[in-house]
């Protein structure tokens, strides 16, 4: 089985879970027994697209490029995200609202610096940009007519950004050529955006959790399966339709057989802000 297969995979059922939670949420869909089989479909696709950027991270040619890749699509999608996940959004609400929290913005300068002198190297990067536009987006909360366009809750590009940056720091410290005084300040950035950024983030630490297990445990699939097992296990506990959702994804990556495929990276990539758009703005007409 292939990248491109287990891609299909996680979209198909990302779509499904998404789109019945939207339905939810602007009351064309009650809770119950096709709600849950449809939230259970979708529960597949974060454990596919976790290992997908463990195996992504290892075989790609640029891991700065992919880290400022996840980035910018963290900002492009979290307006797309806001406006379909927000439940006020289905309601009859007719406000202006404008917050940014600078008490949250300012400590996210040290990552900033820490991004410049590390992954850019002390030169201009354009990601740098994407990067502040990102823990900008984290302070700021934006609601125009009873519409929530920017909420506090973060899309999960966020939260496979910080992964792919913990991974990057992990490889680092693990290299020949670690710098101490500059592990140390690389750390302290990555502890000081993790605790500021993924505790809104989609999925959160936990997330996170499950992408650096992976990528600890790299050197063997059934290691990386039986994590992925106890991760569903624990996030799911209390949830067994979702649980027994979760785990269909571990023969499917038991089954990758290290192709890539067909390569339809920018299709992948614009679907997610493309069709929370679609869904958040077909919905709020119908809701109101």
């Amino acid at each position: 089985m292939s990248v491109f297969i287990l891609k299909l995979v996680a979209v198909f059922s990302m779509l499904v879970d998404h789109i019945a939670y939207v339905l939810l949420l602007s009351g064309h869909l009650p809770r119950g027994t096709l709600y849950t089989l449809c939230r259970a479909v979708g529960r597949p696709a974060f454990v596919l697209f976790c290992f997908l950027l463990v195996n992504g991270f290892d075989k790609t040619h640029d891991r700065k490029k992919y880290l400022a890749r996840l980035i910018a699509f963290a900002v492009i999608s979290q307006l797309p995200f806001s406006l379909a996940f927000t439940a006020a959004n289905y309601r009859a609400l007719d406000t202006a609202l404008f917050s940014f929290d600078l008490t949250t913005a300012l400590p996210l300068f040290f990552p900033l610096a820490v991004y410049f002198f590390t992954v850019c190297e002390r030169r201009f990067d354009p990601s740098l940009l994407w990067l502040a536009a990102a823990f900008a987006l984290r302070c700021i909360r934006l609601e125009v007519g009873g519409v929530c366009l920017i909420g506090n809750k973060l899309n999960v590009f966020y939260t496979l950004a910080a992964a792919m940056a913990v991974m990057m720091c992990l490889d680092y410290l693990l290299s020949e050529d670690r710098s101490l005084p500059r592990a140390f300040f690389v750390l302290a950035a990555l502890a000081l955006e993790l605790y500021f950024v993924q505790q809104s983030a989609d999925y959160g630490l936990p997330g996170v959790a499950l992408i650096v297990g992976m990528f600890c445990l790299g050197h063997s699939r059934a290691l990386q399966l039986g994590f992925a097992a106890l991760w569903c296990i624990y996030e799911y506990r209390k949830k067994p339709p979702n649980f027994c959702g979760a785990v269909c994804a571990l023969p499917l990556i038991a089954l990758y057989n290290g192709k890539l495929g067909k390569k339809l990276r920018a299709f992948f990539y614009l679907l997610y802000p493309l069709h929370l758009l679609m869904l958040g703005i077909l919905f709020i007409l119908l809701s109101k």
